[in-house]
């Protein structure tokens, strides 16, 4: 009788989601890029137009598992990960329940280029949720691109004297790593052991973990080659009193399974519902991975919170 074995790293107990707390070091407001001349993104109560209609159409999307819907308030990897989970709830027979959010906390940045953004921090249930909304060009829909999952409130997020928080673009210099700079240095960190970021369970750890899983894996006579790499998805960084940024980033990561027996490796947990019949003697899957991060102004980067979902799987 063949081992079968079913993987579902992203619920590793070293996965578990963390917050460090940012240094509380007031910056001037000239220091934070702020320009009263730059008008907000949106004012808070359209702000809370967007949360309240993207509540409404996800939980009307949720409940007919209709990714067509899902579609008029999400982009990108946010996107393509919910589709994904639609899929899971449909092989596995699985309903969602309604949720509404709780306590929002608003960050609305100045700027006058597109694409526009802000983030709100808020609960759903035991959740907390860093969702990030763009607006690619002026007229379009607010669309949710991220929703990472940290498990304390964001905090000490720069703001300027009217309570606005302030964009930083992907090629800022002030932190210590560029904000567009964070995936790949994060990627090097899983795949390869590198340095450059906080120890932690979304780094070090999750590193620790995947070489444990890849040992495990051969003595069953399958070869786990694991790649990361930073998503297409470019990043988004507000600014924060300490003179670092705040970072919404994406991973992608590849895995190739070649079984020496095939369907030694089943299509179980994450990828249910993403592979047609049995797995045979290879099989290949591609994962996205959102990250929230703290980035000071000197000093190593700190994963704050994350969502994985397993997106796409083939097998020969």
């Amino acid at each position: 009788m063949r081992t079968v074995i079913r993987l579902s790293l992203c619920e590793s107990s070293g996965m578990r989601r963390h917050l460090a707390v940012l240094t509380a070091v007031l910056l001037p407001l000239s220091a934070c890029g702020s320009s009263s001349a730059e008008p907000p993104t949106l004012s808070k109560g359209q702000a809370e137009q967007v949360l309240a209609n993207y509540q409404s159409v996800n939980n009307r999307a949720n409940s007919a598992l209709d990714a067509n819907l899902l579609g008029t308030v999400e982009t990108g990897a946010q996107l393509d990960m919910d589709r994904a989970a639609y899929l899971l709830r449909r092989a596995k027979k699985e309903k969602y329940s309604a949720f509404a959010y709780s306590a929002p906390s608003y960050y609305i940045p100045r700027q006058s280029d597109f694409p526009k953004w802000f983030a709100v921090d808020a609960m759903s249930g035991k959740t907390r949720h860093a969702l990030l909304f763009v607006q690619e060009r002026s007229g379009a829909p607010w669309l949710l691109a991220a929703d990472p999952f940290p498990t304390s409130p964001l905090s000490d997020i720069a703001l300027d004297k009217d309570g606005y928080a302030t964009a930083v673009t992907p090629g800022d210099t002030h932190a210590a790593v560029e904000p567009g700079k964070l995936a790949g240095t994060h990627a090097a960190v899983l795949a390869r052991g590198a340095t450059g970021m906080a120890a932690g369970p979304y780094t070090t750890e999750s590193r620790d973990a995947l070489v444990k899983v890849q040992s495990g894996l051969q003595r069953h006579g399958v070869t786990l080659t694991s790649n990361f790499a930073p998503d297409q998805q470019r990043a988004f960084a507000l600014r924060t009193t300490g003179g670092g940024v705040l970072v919404w980033y994406v991973l992608r990561q590849n895995e190739k399974y070649d079984m020496s027996t095939a369907g030694t490796v089943g299509r179980g947990g994450d990828l249910t519902g993403l592979i047609n019949g049995e797995v045979g003697h290879h099989l290949n899957t591609t994962a996205l991975i959102q990250y929230l991060a703290t980035v000071p102004a000197h000093g190593s980067p700190q994963v704050i919170g994350s969502y994985r979902k397993a997106v796409q799987a083939t097998t020969s």
